[in-house]
């Protein structure tokens, strides 16, 4: 009986270690795709909940190029270079300029995660069905205390891009919804940056 039950255990770790594998095999692989489209549209949906309870949603076009990123929405408009983020909001005559931390980062733009999960982070891979396609369902949870609690991708078996991302910061969760999504766009620098000539009245206030 011993001897069986050392047997079932080993088998079990070996099991666990391959799957471990493929989560961080998916994940590369998607990485790398995504690295390697060049400018990123997406049109989706957020929500926020606070445990289980929806907090409100919003839908907005996300453009992703490198570090590089815009966000619009019926909000408003959220432009990052890679250091600085512009944040512009409906009805207001004023943008507010500042140098966000990674959490903030991650909290706005759902695309960091192909950055951040090859550090600090345990990987495990389920497979679901989602909007009739086969995904793969990867978990990254860290592996140290973290702003980050929980973050789950769901990735097409086939395309290899992911459909959703949920991350738990603290007690909440952040979903995102991919609707569509086109890659290989070209856009200069200057996209993802405020240009005040094309908001005259706008005040800019500098919050760095």
């Amino acid at each position: 009986m011993t001897r069986k039950f050392l047997t079932i255990l080993a088998m079990m770790a070996v099991s666990f270690t391959s799957f471990a594998q493929s989560a961080t095999d998916i994940l590369d692989r998607t990485a790398n795709k995504l690295k390697k489209s060049g400018g990123i549209e997406a049109t989706f949906e957020a929500t926020t909940f606070q445990g289980t309870n929806e907090k409100g949603s919003t839908n907005g076009t996300i453009y992703v190029k490198a570090d590089m990123f815009k966000v619009n929405t019926p909000d408003g408009t959220i432009w990052f270079d890679g250091k600085t983020q512009w944040s512009l909001y409906t009805n207001s005559d004023e943008v507010n300029v500042s140098n966000p931390t990674k959490e903030e980062i991650q909290s706005i733009n759902p695309y960091t995660f192909i950055n951040m999960y090859k550090h600090g982070f345990n990987h495990t891979m389920t497979t679901t069905a989602y909007n009739g396609k086969q995904c793969y369902n990867v978990r990254l949870t860290p592996q140290k205390a973290s702003r980050i609690k929980d973050m789950r991708i769901v990735i097409d078996q086939k395309s290899l891009l992911p459909y959703s991302i949920r991350i738990k910061q603290d007690n909440n969760w952040f979903r995102v919804r991919i609707n569509s999504i086109k890659t290989n766009n070209k856009w200069k620098d200057s996209f993802f940056e405020f240009n005040k000539k094309d908001y005259p009245n706008i005040e800019v206030i500098d919050l760095r």
